[in-house]
């Protein structure tokens, strides 16, 4: 219980001040004055702007990067960085190697360590040119053991660094893009120039493929022409294999023939050898004949027996004139037979050269039509063949002409040697029937003797001449003879050659058919040709179209391209969006920031301590009344807080550098916050002293956690979100930033009703308890302070 000090009379509200009049509590008064001054001006000292300090901050730096080449230029962001950092004073950079920079950390020389790895670069130029390789990577290194939010500002400075050093990568990669898009717009006026080209092409093509349709009709028109040909030369082939059949049977008829011809001819030899030795002997009789007319005085008898002898060789050369006129006429019909045969051949063989002109002239035009086809081997093979059986075909059938042509000569000179021999024969048979009555007229033939000798000697040249003409006969049926081997061996040979024209004559008529088919295929194929061809031409328009709009387009975006400005693209790319940030209230520091914190906090302690040198309880006289002590306790206590929150006002206005907008009632609502910290710990103490001082306590840490004075209390735990709203300091934390840094004032005149309540609140509690501390006060004995 309060007690009054003995001696002392009944005072007003002010009696309390009176205690001020003691050195020692003017002493103290001054020393509790300046508490909130310590708090709000030391705490706002050193944090008043600590990033404004950050070149003292010391970093290590330590560059290993060994550079990579890209797009034939050397890269060396690492060293680039670390230039960088030479004229940038945001920190205290430290260029380090490995092992000074692990020390430095270690003893915490550094309170950071930025590492460029060796690799810096390459990856960097990996990056540029490959989708999903690693990016560049710096590794910072934080000390957290030097101090925590040292290393909060360097992890946050290394996120500053590591975004720098991508702006310059940027620029770098967007530097070498640009030129890349001015080469690539050279580039596209070159390929608008060949679309250009492609475009005029498009059109002559498309000019030109008027004449594909026209010659692809043209080329069906002609392979159904060559197909007509084809059928055509199929039936020539025909008709010459036929003829060729024929022409073997001629052949099989000339050889027959041949053969006869060439019996009768050795037969005919044979009989004019014969009668050769018969006109010999016959000479040789005439000669006798005229020795013995010249000697017809010898006898008679020589006479008869040449007559006999004369007989005899007439009836021999009678024979041999019959055997003659016998072979003449066998070589007669022989000659006439091969004649026909050779006629018949000859017709045959012109028939084969007439197909075989007909089918070369049927290849030829399929070649004119066709010039892939007239440059295969098998069709040059079969143009070559039926040329050479034309050529060998004339040839025959000149041949066979000029056989015939002889045959029949023979045959009319054998016929004529034949008419002769059979005059001869006759004549022959009248001498032989005339040599009886030579016989019977020897009488009269010695008589003219000398007419019969000259006449023998005539008779004997005769018969030699009839002799050599014999022999030559001879001869001659020997060489007919040959002549007739000869043809027929030819004959034979001409057969097989027939025979293979045949052969070949049928397959020709085959490939014929095969080509005319062909040829119907090829007609067809042509048809389609065309009509694919129209298509064509009407595809190559729209090409030439669509490359004149693919020119103009390249040529349009070519001119584009060349119109970036490098410079512009490089800024735009590497800051591509600007931030503008718009800051409501002027809070220009940390000191700013923090001095509606700091400034409640000191103003708080200030009556907190105060309460520990002043008495809240024990008047100084002996009051009036309740309310006359409470109020006597509440001036002093307001007055004390008033001097520290002008005392504290000064200093961090003026020494500190606060600025506010409202100065006048930056110091009004500081009075103000101590008048309510002051009503509220008078109330407390009083109550409860020493207790009332830790419940204080209590209330102070709960305002420090839950008024958003370092952190946002949305931050905080629910616990502290709901309750800091409740109290004071909340309302004067926020009624200071106002001041500060501007706002609604809707929100200040919260703060001030809130604050009114509180005061208002612990003035009426505390006139209660010092009323009822006057009640029991009489009651009480008197004890000295």
């Amino acid at each position: 219980m309060a007690s009054v000090p003995e001696g002392t009379a009944r005072g007003n509200v002010f009696q309390e001040f009176a205690r001020l009049r003691r050195p020692k509590m003017m002493v103290q008064a001054a020393g509790i004055a300046l508490i909130p001054v310590l708090y709000a001006g030391a705490f706002l000292w050193a944090f008043w702007n600590p990033y404004g300090h950050l070149d003292r901050l010391p970093v290590a730096v330590v560059n290993e990067d060994a550079g990579a080449s890209f797009r034939g230029e050397r890269l060396n962001a690492g060293r680039d960085l670390v230039e960088k950092l030479r004229s940038d004073h945001s920190l205290g950079w430290h260029f380090v190697t490995p092992a000074q920079a692990s020390a430095g950390m270690a003893d915490g020389a550094y309170a950071m360590e930025i590492v460029i790895p060796r690799d810096f670069s390459k990856r960097a130029v990996n990056r540029a040119e490959h989708t999903g390789a690693p990016a560049p990577e710096i590794t910072s290194v934080t000390n957290d053991r030097y101090n925590y939010i040292a290393g909060v500002i360097g992890r946050n400075a290394a996120v500053k660094l590591a975004s720098e050093t991508a702006l310059e990568l940027a620029k770098s990669y967007t530097a070498s893009l640009v030129d890349a898009l001015e080469s690539s717009g050279t580039g596209l006026h070159k390929a608008a120039k060949a679309a250009d080209a492609l475009a005029s092409g498009g059109r002559e093509l498309e000019a030109k493929g008027e004449l594909l349709v026209s010659g692809a009709s043209q080329l069906a028109a002609g392979a159904d022409r060559l197909a007509g040909g084809l059928e055509q030369a199929s039936q020539g082939a025909g008709a010459l294999a036929q003829g060729a059949s024929q022409a073997v049977s001629g052949a099989d008829r000339l050889n027959a023939g041949l053969v006869r011809l060439n019996q009768g001819a050795e037969s005919l030899a044979q009989g004019a050898s014969s009668w050769a030795n018969q006109a010999r002997a016959f000479g040789e009789a005439g000669d006798k004949l005229g020795e013995a007319a010249q000697e017809v005085g010898q006898g008679a008898s020589q006479l008869a027996a040449g007559a006999g002898k004369l007989t005899t060789s007439l009836g021999q050369l009678d024979t041999g004139a019959s055997h003659l006129a016998s072979g003449a006429e066998a070589l007669a019909q022989n000659a006439s037979q091969f004649a026909q045969a050779a006629n018949q051949t000859a017709a045959g063989s012109q028939q084969v050269a007439s197909g075989a002109k007909q089918l070369a002239e049927g290849l030829q035009q399929l070649a004119k039509a066709n010039p892939a086809l007239a440059e295969t081997p098998a069709f040059q093979s079969l143009l070559a063949t039926s040329a050479e059986v034309a050529q060998g075909a004339a040839q025959t059938a000149s041949a066979n002409e000029q056989l015939a042509s002889g045959a029949a000569g023979l045959s009319q000179g054998a016929s004529q040697l034949a008419a002769g021999a059979e005059s001869l024969a006759s004549g022959l048979k009248q001498a032989e029937a005339g040599a009886a009555p030579l016989q019977q007229g020897l009488q009269q033939l010695a008589q003219g003797a000398s007419g019969v000798a000259q006449g023998g000697t005539r008779l004997a040249a005769a018969s030699g001449q009839l002799a050599t003409g014999a022999s030559q006969i001879a001869q001659g049926a020997k060489g007919l003879a040959a002549g007739t081997g000869a043809a027929q061996q030819a004959s034979s040979s001409l057969r097989g050659g027939l025979v293979q024209l045949q052969g070949g004559a049928a397959k020709l008529a085959v490939g014929n058919r095969a080509l005319a088919g062909g040829a119907a295929s090829l007609a067809s194929g042509a048809g389609k040709l065309a009509n694919g061809l129209g298509a064509y031409q009407a595809g190559v328009g729209k090409l030439a179209s669509g490359s004149e709009a693919l020119a103009a387009n390249l040529a349009n975006g070519a001119s584009k391209l060349q119109a970036l400005h490098g410079g512009a693209v490089i800024a735009a790319v590497a800051h591509p969006v600007s931030l503008h940030q718009v800051e409501l209230g002027d809070i220009q520091t940390y000191g700013n920031g923090f001095a509606p914190y700091f400034l409640s906090l000191g103003l708080y302690v200030g009556v907190l301590m105060m309460s520990v040198i002043f008495p809240f309880r024990e008047p100084y006289g002996e009051p009036k009344s309740g309310v006359a002590w409470f109020f006597s306790k509440w001036l002093l206590v307001v007055a004390i807080a008033w001097a520290q929150a002008l005392i504290a006002d000064a200093v961090v206005l003026g020494l500190v550098g606060v600025h506010t907008a409202h100065p006048l009632g930056f110091v009004l609502f500081s009075l103000f916050a101590s008048t309510t910290f002051a009503s509220i710990l008078l109330a407390l103490v009083a109550l409860l002293d020493n207790p009332g001082r830790f419940l204080g306590v209590v209330l102070l840490i709960l305002q420090l956690t839950s008024t958003s004075g370092t952190y946002p209390v949305s931050l905080s735990p629910r616990f502290f979100q709901a309750v800091g709203p409740w109290l004071p300091m909340y309302a004067t934390v926020s009624g200071f930033r106002y001041l500060i840094g501007g706002g609604d004032p809707s929100l200040m005149a919260r703060d001030l009703a809130e604050l009114a309540i509180y005061t208002a609140s612990f003035i009426a509690i505390g006139v209660l308890l010092f009323a009822g501390f006057f009640r029991r006060l009489g009651r009480a004995e008197p004890k000295t302070v």
